[in-house]
């Protein structure tokens, strides 16, 4: 089997010729290797253009390059359906440039005024979003309508145009969110505390963007199953059960969870949720309450609370698993180390298939190579089915 096929056929739970080797090396290691200032794969300086996070064919590139370099599997969600607005208009300014940083700052111009965020850009670390578009929750959440646009046109060609880039080097995803205060933070100023308050202070408009959210998100979810151009639908949230509590998650998010797997698994759809820190609960709603296919990083404690051999045993006949490495303790550890630690992993969660060997999170910028070429040796070695 080629990386496409193996990552393809563990996704659908059955077995393929070996456990599949899919560390997470999305962002820092691919750019590091490119020996660039990490801001040159955002910005465009000459035409004062800021390439976004998720709709960025360098770093696609970059990282298809490193899978290739290490020989491990490709799971790309860098390119997302383009959306063609004729209401919202997007102007970037850089506003400071040193050494080792660049600030740019984005005005978004909507029909009842302007909003501005800003970014910084290190020199060789990814980038950071230090102030966001709504910076009053309350008086701003008429903008919040904006970041939904019309969904009448879509462009899924450079979707389809990523997955040809990957090639047989693995697959690719498309993300559709639930509702959740994680989701909220990616334009709502003030950080995830504030978030928090509020969620209790103001429960009619979270109660407003919760439907609002969901019924954009299914209609956006439906025409992404039909335009055929991904091979899985991503969902979850980074930190989804770190950052909001257990209840909120519930109260928030599940609806959601819920109504994004069940439409993908009556669609002949790959559902697969991140969630990276606290997961251990949400792997069992999620087992328990959904129609959930996949779910990764699983990160063990102080990270996280999960256990990978537990969670096998409990549900490894309904989910798919993808983890668990500690990406500071293993990964920045000896080779003995981290061969021990994979071994362990695969001996806990290959029987029956359904589990890909992958990290806890992604991989430091330092990562030692060596441990992720040890990472393959691995699945080579003791992964065969």
């Amino acid at each position: 089997m080629n990386q496409r096929e193996r990552m393809l056929c563990t996704l659908r739970h059955k077995i393929p010729d070996m456990v599949p080797c899919c560390p997470d090396i999305s962002i820092m290691i691919p750019l590091k290797m490119k020996k660039k200032p990490f801001w040159e794969f955002y910005i465009n300086e000459k035409e004062s253009i800021l390439y976004d996070l998720y709709n960025n064919k360098n770093l696609l590139e970059a990282y298809v390059d490193a899978c290739k370099y290490f020989g491990v599997a490709a799971w790309a969600w860098y390119i997302s359906p383009q959306f063609k607005v004729d209401d919202v208009f997007y102007k970037h300014k850089i506003i400071d440039k040193r050494n080792d940083r660049i600030v740019a700052r984005t005005t978004m111009t909507t029909p009842e005024g302007s909003l501005w965020s800003e970014i910084i850009y290190p020199i060789n670390n990814p980038p950071t979003v230090v102030r966001k578009f709504i910076k009053d929750f309350k008086k701003e959440f008429k903008f919040l309508k904006y970041f939904y646009p019309n969904l009448d046109k879509l462009d899924f060609e450079p979707v389809l145009n990523e997955r040809k880039i990957i090639g047989d080097n693995g697959v690719n995803t498309v993300s559709v969110l639930p509702p959740s205060l994680v989701h909220l933070d990616t334009f709502v100023d003030g950080g995830l505390g504030k978030l928090g308050i509020y969620y209790y202070d103001y429960p009619e408009l979270i109660a407003e963007y919760k439907n609002m959210h969901e019924r954009w998100s299914m209609k956006y979810l439906k025409k992404i199953i039909d335009s055929e151009c991904c091979d899985e639908i991503l969902t979850g949230g980074s930190g989804l059960m770190t950052w909001q509590s257990p209840k909120i998650t519930r109260n928030l998010s599940l609806d959601g969870i819920k109504q994004i797997t069940k439409i993908c698994k009556d669609n002949n759809m790959i559902s697969h949720l991140h969630c990276c820190g606290f997961e251990n609960e949400l792997v069992r709603m999620c087992a328990e309450e959904t129609d959930l296919d996949v779910i990764e990083p699983l990160e063990i404690p102080s990270s996280g609370d999960c256990s990978l051999k537990e969670i096998k045993q409990k549900y490894g006949n309904k989910l798919v698993l993808k983890g668990n490495l500690h990406t500071s303790k293993v990964m920045f550890a000896d080779v003995k180390t981290v061969e021990a630690a994979a071994i362990k992993c695969i001996e806990e969660a290959k029987e029956g298939g359904g589990f890909i060997l992958s990290t806890g999170d992604q991989c430091g910028r330092d990562t030692p190579y060596e441990n992720i070429f040890k990472l393959v040796e691995v699945c080579e070695k003791y992964g065969r089915y």
